[in-house]
């Protein structure tokens, strides 16, 4: 009788073991069955396309054999994404693409690098788009650059990025108009901006207050009646700034300074 009822039971078990199994086989059939659209939104420095290359979800005959989870995780892998949200909709997934932040464009031994909020390095991938940021150019020491370690290892490209931030704190104006921060290889670092055709030149050391003195300058200073007559600013020294003059009519280069209090 016993051995009867520990039969029973054991038959009993297996058969809701049985049909867990089953069940589980049918959700997860009808999970991937569901997918037959995928719609991306939030990319902005790649193409819809470049990021479904990237998945290997172009090919929408094979949707079927993919779930959510690992369209999300392959997304997440990409190196300009920060994260990812999936919502399931009848029978189309919508993901939300989250790219990183990105503050410079670090070029250097012809390689090009976007630099993160997190001062990450992240390989510029060909077919990118909007990359409209400051360009960081010519460190030195360009050989202990590279991709996904941190760009303040290299102390030249860290000088860069504070000056770029000290700017963007200062003068949101002149922080949208910085066009690139030249290294020169550890010579005097010279500044382009989209907004004025000459080259700052702000040296090396004490950066910041130099980027402080150039903003002092503009708010002093109508550039627009003197334009036509620079060929450069010097600010290399703290207390003086000097005005490159275009070439006089005998042919010599002129400099006007002004001491900054």
């Amino acid at each position: 009788m016993k051995n009867n009822i520990k039969i029973g039971n054991l038959l009993i078990l297996l058969t809701v073991i049985g049909l867990v199994f089953a069940i589980a086989i049918v959700i997860k059939t009808t999970n991937k069955a569901e997918i037959k659209f995928v719609e991306l939104k939030g990319n902005y420095h790649l193409s819809q396309d470049e990021y479904m290359k990237f998945a290997h979800i172009e090919n929408q005959e094979d949707y079927y054999l993919l779930s959510p989870k690992i369209i999300k995780d392959r997304l997440e892998k990409h190196p300009y994404i920060k994260r990812v949200d999936i919502i399931v909709s009848e029978n189309t997934l919508i993901v939300e693409l989250f790219e990183k932040n990105f503050e410079a464009l670090l070029i250097t031994n012809g390689n090009e690098f976007l630099i993160t909020d997190e001062t990450i390095l992240i390989p510029k991938l060909p077919n990118s788009e909007k990359i409209d940021f400051p360009i960081i150019n010519e460190p030195s020491n360009p050989e202990k650059i590279s991709e996904f370690s941190s760009a303040t290892e290299n102390l030249d490209v860290k000088i860069g990025l504070k000056i770029i931030t000290a700017l963007k704190i200062i003068n949101a104006k002149l922080f949208e108009s910085l066009s690139e921060v030249n290294l020169r290889n550890g010579k005097d670092i010279i500044l382009q901006f989209s907004n004025l055709n000459v080259p700052i030149v702000i040296g090396r050391n004490n950066e910041i207050k130099k980027i402080v003195l150039f903003e002092r300058l503009m708010e002093k200073l109508d550039y627009s009646k003197i334009e036509n007559t620079l060929s450069y600013i010097d600010l290399r020294y703290l207390s003086y700034l000097y005005l490159g003059e275009s070439r006089n009519t005998k042919g010599e280069q002129e400099s006007n300074s002004w001491k900054i209090i």
